[in-house]
Order: structure tokens, then C-alpha cells, then sequence
């Protein structure tokens, strides 16, 4: 039979139906996979839509664990300060700052699991491209592959003039990489007020920004010297 015949027929049995129930069960009845279908697509359509407008103006997301931003107030356009010395073209967009997360604070387990899991999620659909933490969580992503290899990324003459600021983690099968740089009190993420313990700063390994993330990276370490 035709589509249009099809039709047809649906129009006809629909019209003689008695009541508007009826007739609701009779379109769910016929047409819900191609309502379920629609509606699929416009839930993905939404999600796209609200994705890309929750990117736009931002030129880099970092993420501080355990930062004092509760107990201090913080400057979060160090970043964005530190970008525009570097010369990296922002296009005026801004650096996205996140310093709600915190781990092993307030022996809470269950939140800590709960945190680790976003933590994990940010490091793997890459909405993430700085991170900054103590060593024990930094090594946490750091043996999961986490962070890129700056050996490779950065200017060797650059990396020999910070040698004794590097941080380069082992992993099980002995192998080296530069997965950091360790930040002292004086660095600029502790005159923020972020931070008054040593710290490590990564470049995420998956970053979408990874052309701003190093360009932060690379004025930190110039800035040292």
C-alpha cells in the first residue's frame, strides 16, 4: 500500500474516533517511533546547542583541587593576565577557573568518590586542559595517562633553564615523562591566593585548548627566569 493511501486511511479512522483520548492513543499507537525519533533529535539538537554556547568566549578551562578559594578571596584573572603576556591570541575570550572541587578535606568518602568520578569524566571528554593539585592527587591522573608529555610540547632550552621545577612521573612500566611543573609559593597561582603549599600544574592530555594551556605553561616558566 502507498503512503498516501496510508494516510489516507489514518485520517479516516482518526476522524471517527469519539473522544480526544482515544485519539491520543491512536497517534502514540501509530506514529511513537517516529515522536520518539523526533524527539531524540531535538534532545541532541538542544544538547549541541546548549554545549556550544556554554564554549563560547572561553579560551581555556583549569581546574584547582583543594585550593584555599573558601577561606581566601582569590584573583581568578591571573590566568587571562598570564595568557595576555604570553602573546597567545585570546580572541577576547576568557579563561573558565574552577575552584569548587576538593578531595580528602572532610573525610566524606561517599563525596570524594562522587568528586573523583567528575574529576575522571573531565579528563576523558576533554572539558578539561589545566589542572592543579597537591602530588598525591596529582599522580592520581598522572598514572592513568592523564596529563601530555611537555618534554615534547615545550623548548628544550626552556625545560634545562627549570630543570629543578620540573615534575616527571613513573609509571609501572618505568616509564618517564614530563607531566608538570611544580609551583612554589611566589608563583603567580599563589599570589592569587589560590595555593600557600607546593603544588603541581599539568597540561591535560586530551585538552581541547591545549595551544593556550602550554602557551601558560611556557610563560610561567619564562616568568622564572
Amino acid at each position: 500500500m502507498k503512503l498516501s493511501e496510508m494516510l489516507k486511511q489514518d485520517r479516516k479512522k482518526f476522524s471517527e474516533l469519539p473522544d480526544s483520548k482515544s485519539r491520543m492513543n491512536f497517534i502514540w499507537d501509530y506514529y511513537k517511533i517516529p515522536i520518539i525519533a523526533f524527539l531524540s533529535v531535538l534532545a541532541i539538537a538542544l544538547i549541541s546547542l546548549l554545549s556550544n554556547i556554554g564554549h563560547q568566549g572561553i579560551c581555556m578551562y583549569a581546574l584547582l583541587l583543594n585550593n584555599d578559594s573558601l577561606v581566601v578571596e582569590c584573583d581568578d584573572t591571573v590566568f587571562d593576565r598570564i595568557l595576555q603576556e604570553s602573546d597567545f591570541n585570546t580572541r577576547g575570550k576568557k579563561t573558565d577557573v574552577n575552584a569548587r572541587f576538593s578531595l580528602g578535606r572532610e573525610l566524606n568518602e561517599n563525596a570524594d568518590i562522587e568528586t573523583l568520578q567528575v574529576l575522571t569524566a573531565l579528563f576523558t571528554v576533554s572539558d578539561l586542559d589545566l589542572y592543579v593539585a597537591d602530588q598525591y592527587y596529582f599522580d592520581y591522573f598522572a598514572k592513568e595517562d592523564g596529563f601530555a608529555d611537555l618534554s615534547l610540547l615545550i623548548d628544550k632550552d626552556l625545560i634545562n633553564r627549570n630543570e629543578d621545577d620540573l615534575y616527571y612521573y613513573v609509571n609501572d612500566n618505568g616509564q618517564r615523562t614530563l607531566a608538570g611543573i611544580i609551583l612554589h609559593e611566589g608563583s603567580p597561582v599563589h599570589e592569587a591566593g589560590y595555593y600557600h603549599n607546593d603544588v603541581i600544574m599539568g597540561v591535560v592530555a586530551k585538552a581541547e585548548n591545549l595551544d593556550a594551556a602550554l602557551a601558560f605553561v611556557k610563560q610561567i616558566l619564562t616568568d622564572r627566569n
